[in-house]
């Protein structure tokens, strides 16, 4: 009996505290008004204060801490406090088109999955907020312009500023700037093979090639363009990318390119196997992509039908099973269709509609197979209109491989890191911010060298985190030291 007690009282434990539930708070909501929260087994829905000048449309996160208490969240104009107020320079996280056009007249972005945030591994207090921008894109040969993505910019969180409700420390810092476009959504992201670092993965437009970004506990460490699979054409919005949970899949949906499965190397960041499924055009307008939580079914959802794909299959596009078709119950049919999909906490799958609606649809049992998957149509009532909204979450339960690839190997020599200090954003284009993450650093002395050993800067850590700013495009090299311990990291500026 006793055993017995001890091992429930052991899992307990396990689940509360030995999994990250940064996915446990959902905020949706044509005014950000809805808080959906699955820290129990019962779904609590309720209203909730509303931001001043604040929508949530398709870019939708929300981040909560590893116990599953609401940070913050986002549409992808301003960042938003747990206490419903922008974050302590939190505003204009996306400059240009975007802030002009949409943030400073509807207050959200209208992208498709254009948000994603992490938490910078082995850094309790840290979080990014990576979001794609709007631009004038030029495609040729038939001179064709509109507005697409070229950039995606970031943030940097620090929660254990502003008591506990968090300060934007750096916003504005190009991880990608593509020289014609970059696919306008479809931002997503997956763990490392350790199950530490996060793999960080954006299509290129009218490409067949992908930006993929290591993000380390040093920062971001690794951006490459890889190619694979089929080229999609210039119609690559409204649509959904997700990998699966356990890592191995990537896929990539919308209503003109259809689907395209890859499988992922949790290693090497890499996609290979590329396997393609068409659709008819009748099906679409909107379309999402979703995994159940056993990896094994991929769920299509096409406006007016919802499709089951077994990705175990020797056949991947002959596995389909249509397991429903719309069915309009006192709600206009263009506001019920299934668009973005989510896998919850819950291991169910939740399915948001498109203009303004009071529900979303359920997948109840999504590792079951055909129509024993259990949906549910308009299934989750809400108190208030939601507009296409759903959040862009990863898994952030996802373990390492076990004797694979457990460091991370890259051949960017620009961050070197200590287990004492973070310095972000590193490269940086504009300031500098150094995070002291071993106490007995504090009141050490630094002093900074550019690349000819001529001192820039020098003073105390006096504080938890210190600001260095003008300096101009080069290597640098910080150098910490006390009575106790001496190091140097190296900085990298490019401002040009």
């Amino acid at each position: 009996m006793n055993i017995t007690l001890l091992f429930v009282l052991v899992f307990v434990v396990f689940n509360l505290f030995g999994q990250p539930y940064h996915d446990a708070k959902w905020i949706l909501g044509q005014d950000g008004d809805i808080s959906l929260d699955f820290n129990s087994d019962t779904i609590n829905i309720n209203l909730k204060n509303e931001p001043d000048f604040f929508t949530m449309a398709s870019s939708n996160i929300s981040m909560s801490d590893s116990l599953g208490n609401l940070l913050f969240y986002s549409s992808g104009c301003d960042i938003i406090d747990r206490n419903d107020k922008i974050m302590i320079k939190g505003d204009s996280i996306n400059p240009g088109v975007m802030e002009q056009f949409y943030c400073s007249v509807t207050g959200d972005s209208p992208i498709s999955q254009g948000l994603l945030s992490l938490p910078l591994p082995n850094h309790s207090d840290i979080y990014y907020v990576f979001n794609l921008d709007l631009d004038i894109v030029t495609y040729e040969p038939d001179n064709y312009q509109t507005l697409d993505s070229k950039r995606i910019y970031y943030s940097i969180v620090d929660m254990s500023q502003n008591n506990g409700l968090g300060e934007v420390m750096s916003k504005n810092n190009i991880l990608v700037e593509d020289p014609i476009a970059l696919a306008q959504g479809q931002l997503t992201a997956v763990k490392h093979a350790n199950g530490i670092d996060w793999w960080i993965i954006c299509p290129q437009a009218v490409s067949n090639c992908y930006y993929k970004s290591l993000l380390t506990s040093e920062g971001i460490v690794e951006t490459k363009l890889m190619c694979e699979g089929v080229q999609w054409t210039r119609d690559h919005g409204i649509g959904q990318a997700v990998f699966s949970p356990d890592g191995t899949k990537y896929t990539r949906f919308n209503p003109w390119n259809g689907l395209h499965i890859f499988d992922f190397d949790r290693c090497l960041g890499t996609l290979s196997n590329s396997v393609s499924v068409s659709f008819l055009l009748d099906t679409f307008g909107a379309a999402g992509v979703s995994i159940s939580p056993n990896s094994r079914f991929l769920y299509a959802t096409t406006r007016n039908k919802l499709y089951q794909f077994d990705l175990e299959a020797s056949d991947i596009s002959n596995s389909r099973i249509l397991v429903d078709t719309l069915n309009v119950v006192n709600t206009p049919p263009f506001s019920a269709v299934f668009y973005l999909a989510q896998l919850a906490p819950n291991n169910k799958i939740y399915i948001s509609g498109i203009s303004s609606h009071l529900f979303l649809h359920v997948i109840n049992e999504p590792d079951s197979l055909g129509l024993a998957c259990d949906f549910d149509q308009q299934a989750i009532e809400l108190p208030a209109f939601n507009f296409a909204s759903i959040p862009n979450f990863p898994n952030f339960r996802l373990g390492a491989i076990e004797g694979e690839c457990t460091t991370v190997s890259t051949d960017n020599s620009n961050i070197e890191a200590s287990s004492n200090v973070l310095i972000y954003p590193n490269p940086s284009s504009q300031n500098i911010f150094i995070k002291i993450t071993n106490t007995e650093l504090i009141n050490s002395d630094y002093v900074l060298f550019d690349v000819n050993g001529v001192k820039q800067y020098e003073g105390k850590l006096n504080h938890s985190t210190e600001e260095i700013h003008g300096l101009s495009s080069g290597i640098y090299f910080l150098q910490i030291a006390n009575n106790n311990q001496s190091f140097v990291e190296k900085i990298v500026i490019q401002n040009d």
